[in-house]
């Protein structure tokens, strides 16, 4: 098989042939020349790897693997001479994609598009944005995170006229029980409570986060008050339940939280900063009433 592959066309010279051969064969990006009607006039050799010789057909049937044309993203732009730089998800893979369109000897509109398969760093900063905004000890997010995510929620909760609700947890004299038995069982705490949380919230709706030390929250979107109480009941019920076992004596202890709760009606004007105090003010006077 030939190491790049170009559709035969009067418009483009043999001499011309041999001149793209030489500048794309180099490449390790996959390169595709396509007309106006996008039909693919030339891919280079890792175009056809990864596609086999697609010449003559169309784009987005050989790419997109697609029966109609695809809406492709700054597709007015490319029409109108303009290179355009976009991200493409085909098949499960990333790809940097620089789309640069040119005109040649007809005055028609031809284009060139250059695809970088980027998975591998796509999954990469994936990852790292994870880690960054996630608390290594719970697997919760983190203080950074909430601080950004509440501010976003209450603002679509008033754009949309939802309701949102706010958990504010602490763990009872946190303090007493790490000077008495040591960080690692403190440690051990923070985790369960971590695991409790996971537990009783709904998966990819409700946002946990290890606020800081002891101190954790839950934000709720639409979410009434009285149903944030039932949220609450459930963790406050099955953290008590939970017992630690200290090693030198095996001794089983239990522990206790107290959850404050606010929440923003349909036509709200709290802000985010706000909430939090209320919440935070709610703690506290559960943990006069009830904390141990």
């Amino acid at each position: 098989m030939p190491e790049n592959m170009l559709l035969q066309s009067d418009t483009i010279s043999n001499k011309q042939q041999d001149l793209f051969s030489v500048i794309l064969s180099s490449m390790k990006d996959m390169v595709f020349i396509m007309d106006k009607e996008n039909r693919i006039l030339y891919m280079n050799k890792p175009a056809v790897d990864e596609y086999g010789v697609s010449l003559g057909k169309y784009c987005y049937q050989v790419i997109c693997n697609k029966e109609d044309i695809c809406q492709q993203t700054g597709m007015e732009a490319i029409l109108k001479g303009q290179t355009v730089h976009l991200e493409r998800t085909i098949k499960g893979k990333v790809y940097d994609s620089l789309v640069v369109p040119f005109v040649y000897r007809t005055n028609e509109i031809y284009k060139m598009e250059i695809m970088r398969d980027i998975t591998e760093r796509k999954q990469l900063q994936d990852e790292l944005e994870k880690l960054s905004i996630t608390d290594k000890l719970t697997g919760l997010y983190n203080r950074r995170y909430f601080d950004d995510i509440l501010e976003k929620e209450v603002l679509r909760t008033k754009r949309l006229h939802h309701d949102l609700s706010l958990l504010f947890i602490d763990i009872d004299k946190f303090k007493h029980f790490n000077d008495t038995y040591g960080h690692a069982m403190g440690d051990k705490v923070l985790q369960r409570l971590g695991d409790v949380i996971n537990e009783q919230i709904r998966k990819g709706i409700d946002l946990p986060c290890r606020y800081g030390g002891e101190e954790f929250t839950i934000i709720l979107p639409e979410t009434l008050p009285w149903k944030a109480i039932i949220v609450a009941n459930r963790i406050l019920k099955s953290f008590r339940n939970v017992e630690f076992h200290i090693t030198k004596n095996g001794e089983a202890i239990q522990k206790t939280i107290s959850i404050g709760i606010a929440g923003i009606g349909q036509y709200s004007n709290l802000s985010a900063r706000s909430l939090l105090v209320h919440a935070d003010r709610a703690m506290y006077n559960a943990k006069k009433t009830g904390g141990k």
